[in-house]
This record gives C-alpha cells, structure tokens and sequence, in this order.
C-alpha cells in the first residue's frame, strides 16, 4: 500500500509540473506574434522620419515613429501625457525644473538598456523644427542617475510638456547613445534602432516600409508579427488591393470609393479619430502689396467655402470648423464656422476695393489625397473673382517647403494637429511661422511666460479671439479619413484616440484567427 500512495503522489507531483510547463508553453505561444499585416497609405514617407532627430512634422511623422521608437510620454489610450520611457515626471513651482523617473529595464532593438544618458544624448542631437528654442531655453541638462534625467531652464517654462507631447516636437523619443555614436547620423537613417514596438527591416522611399515585431518591447509583446505600409497615392488602387486581398487596410476612401466601400459586403468602412484640423494659411497678409494683407479680403474668401459641402465630399460625416483646437481643450475658444454666403463675399470684397476680384498669386493644397480638397476651395474662390496659380507638391515636398519658409507671399492648405491648442499655436507661431502682428505676439509672449494657470488661460483666448477677429487663418474642416478593412483585421483598432491616428497602439492590433 505505501508503495502505491508513494507511486500515486509521484504521479501527482509529475502531472502538477507538466500541467505547469504545458501552462506556461501555452502562454507563451499565445503571446508569440503571429501574421502579417498590410496597409495601403495615402501619404509618402520621408527618411527624416525614421530619425526623432530630424523629423519636423510629428503628426504626419508619428506612424515611422511609434513603429520603432518610443518616447518619455506619448499619447495612448490612456490620454496626451501617457508615461512611458519616464514612469512618472515632476515640475518645480516656478516651472523652471523638470524631473524625469525612468522606466527600469527598456530595451533598445540591439539589447542595449535605456539609460539617463540615452535621454540627455537624445535631447542634445535633436536638431529639427523649435531646436533652436528650446536649447536657448535650457540651463542645465543632467543624468542624474542611471534613471533619473533632470531638466533645469533659465526661466519659468509651464509649456514644456507641450513642447514634448506628440505634435510639436520629436525630443522626447529616445535613440540609443552608443550604436548612434557607432553608426552616425547617416548611419542611423538608413537603419534606426529605436525601443519601439516594432524593429526596422526595410524602407523603400515611395513604396515601402516594414517593421517586425520587437519581442522585448517593455509595454507588451505585439500582436502581429510584421507590419508593412505600402505607399499608393491613387485611392482606386488601394482600394482594389483590399478587394484583392493584397492589403488588409486601405485608408483615405472618398467621394465614389467611399460608395464603393460601404456597397461591398465583404468589406468594412471605419472611421478612424484624427486630430487633423484643416486651415488655410496667408503668408502673403503680410505683404502691404497683396489683397490679402486686407482683412476684409480674408473674411470674404472664408465666406465664399461651402464647408459642410467640402466636409460632405471630402471627409464625409465631418463638420465645418470654426476653431483651431479638439473639442474638449478647457482652453479652446468657441467660435462657430463663417456661413457660406458668395454674396456677402462679394461685397466685402467691393467694400475692400476689388469689385471684380483679383489674382491672388501661389496657392498650394496639402498633398496627395487631400489635392481635391484644395482645388475645391480655389473654385469657391474663383466663384467671388478670386484666382490662384495651384501648385501640388508630394508630401515630403510640401513639408520641406513649409518647415523652410519658402512659399512666401502665397497661400496654402495647412493642417492644426497638436493635441491641445497651445500646441497648435505654438506650431502657427514658432520657428515655422511665416509672420504674425505685434500685438498678438506681445500676448502670446505674455502667455508663454506666465505661470498662473487663470491668466494663461485668460491670455491664450484672448489670443485666439485676435486671430479669429482679423481672419488670419481659415479655419476649415475636422477629418476622420474613412478607410477601407478588409475581413482579417479585428474591430476597429484607429477609433481609440485622436493624437494616435493610423498608430492605434500598433502592438494592439490583431489580426481574426
């Protein structure tokens, strides 16, 4: 008999410890990526982006980002300031000091660990658009311990954190100090190692790029195995690559192919968040010579665009805008959309001195999907008298010329895409800025520098009633970029949060089994 007990509790303990392994086995091949997905985008890529150092745009730029690098702190699910590479952060009371707490045990692609000094190599490198601004405005960068960065100003800085939030600046998300150094600048560019969700594999300019799955990504291991994002500017073209099976999404469906989509009972539509407020831009206000420089002027060429119209046919089931911001902001102004009315367009124009309209010079639409948009806009213009000489740049092109100030004396259709309006006024305002009035600056100056939360508050409405008041942007419509899903994608992974449009996170998404 003890024989037996002995030989049935042996038994036990052996079916306890491989019931545990054979647990365990499943567990990690449940988490094990699996799968490839694709995406047919409407945009093209530039290899400034692959690089936090020199990517100018952060929204357009922020897929190439998330895909391979991470940041201090990112928008999520969770909110705009998710931590991330930093746990956790603090601000002295005169905002002049900011610490930083680090995550324990990130890895780099190479298996390099993230340091305090990666964070202060990082910032010291950036070199792209506020660069110059913000290193003016730093006094002392420090690793204080391995996990531990503090920054130390000249001067009281509230609007730092605006300043590293995706939107305005990449100087936050961190590369790795010694295989940069190893590599060089080109180096890096032409294969980023970043602590992202994804690892480089390839990027083909105009075609391609590929990521594959970073099993040690610090947030979790990713769903799918390898993401690739095909470039294909004709929407007709991603749309028969969904319908084909040759891509599993295709984004910016419109007009016909919108109707296409919604008929095809194999396909889904989905409407992903953007935080994408579209508006157009007068560099040329600031030329005594151009009609422009007239408010009146402006004010009419608002009143002459059909939003909703252009809302309808471009970005169905959104809405004319008559504010910068996201809904939602505690600081956003509201201002309701200017009518659509030609004929009080018109009369401010006589009132203005051009009864029978004018030419107004260089006008360049966003790129790629959104050329159609833009070239509605110049039609309702030319309905009042007022011609344009359209310009179309691809979306690199158009970037370098706006980041660089070179279409001067001309207008063209810009984007307002940071999560709060403070960000987006400090992109309209900053170092990219074409111009702005005395007056203005003298309150967006003040409202930088104050501390107390009622009178920044106070001052940047104040800011935003000058702008609406003098027309100087046009603001125009939201967008939701409808996009079509083929049957293996899971749910609707881009309708989580606005600032993380086409990036969802990407190592949630999933693929149906």
């Amino acid at each position: 008999m003890k024989r037996k007990k002995k030989g049935c509790l042996f038994a036990v303990i052996i079916l306890a410890i491989c019931g545990t392994l054979l647990i365990h086995a499943t567990d990690v091949w449940a988490k094990s990526p699996k799968g490839v997905l694709k995406q047919a985008t409407h945009w093209g890529i530039s290899a400034d982006w692959l690089d936090p150092a020199t990517t100018g745009y952060p929204i357009s730029a922020h897929m190439p980002l998330y895909l391979f690098h991470d940041a201090l702190v990112k928008a999520m699910p969770e909110g705009n300031l998710t931590p991330c590479l930093a746990e956790s952060w603090t601000v002295s009371n005169d905002t002049k000091v900011y610490e930083f707490k680090l995550r324990k045990g990130v890895k780099f692609h190479n298996g390099d660990v993230m340091t305090a000094e990666d964070v202060v190599f990082t910032v010291n490198r950036y070199k792209a658009a506020q660069a110059k601004v913000l290193k003016e405005r730093i006094d002392k960068l420090e690793a204080v311990n391995p996990h531990l960065v503090r920054f130390t100003f000249k001067e009281p800085f509230p609007d730092f954190m605006e300043y590293i939030c995706p939107g305005v600046t990449t100087m936050a998300w961190i590369v790795p100090k010694n295989y940069v150094e190893k590599v060089g600048d080109a180096g890096f560019k032409k294969h980023p190692i970043g602590c992202g969700p994804y690892k480089f594999v390839e990027f083909v300019p105009g075609v391609r790029l590929v990521g594959e799955a970073f099993e040690d990504y610090w947030r979790k291991v990713p769903n799918i195995k390898r993401l690739e994002f095909i470039i294909v500017s004709e929407p007709a073209t991603r749309l028969a690559m969904v319908k084909r099976g040759e891509a599993d999404i295709g984004t910016l469906m419109q007009g016909v192919f919108y109707e296409d989509v919604k008929k095809d009972s194999k396909l889904r539509l989905m409407h992903p968040l953007s935080p994408t407020r579209w508006i157009v831009y007068f560099t040329n206000q600031w030329d005594p010579k151009s009609p422009c420089s007239n408010p009146k002027v402006r004010r009419a060429m608002s009143l002459a665009i059909d939003r909703q119209t252009l809302a309808d046919v471009h970005m169905p089931g959104c809405t004319g805008i008559g504010v910068l911001g996201l809904e939602g902001d505690p600081h956003l102004a509201d201002f309701a959309p200017d009518p659509y009315d030609p004929e009080k367009a018109k009369k401010l124009l006589a009132e203005a001195g051009y009864p029978s309209g004018f030419h107004a010079g260089a006008y360049y639409p966003y790129e790629g999907g959104y050329w159609p948009m833009g070239e509605q806009i110049a039609n309702y213009w030319k309905a009042i008298g007022i011609t344009v000489d359209t310009k179309l740049l691809d979306r690199p092109a158009w970037m370098a010329n706006r980041e660089g100030r070179k279409m001067t004396n001309a207008m063209f259709i810009d984007l307002a895409a940071s999560p709060t309006i403070g960000g987006r006024l400090t992109y309209l305002f900053g170092t990219t800025s074409y111009g702005n009035y005395p007056d203005i600056q003298k309150v967006w100056d003040e409202y930088q520098k104050t501390v107390d939360p009622k009178k920044r508050k106070d001052l940047i409405l104040q800011v935003q009633k000058m702008i609406y008041d003098r027309t100087m942007f046009i603001p125009l419509v939201n967008t939701n970029s409808p996009a079509a899903f083929g049957p293996r994608v899971k749910g609707n992974p881009y309708k989580i949060q606005p600032i993380i449009w086409f990036t969802a996170p990407l190592e949630d998404i999933e693929l149906v089994e």
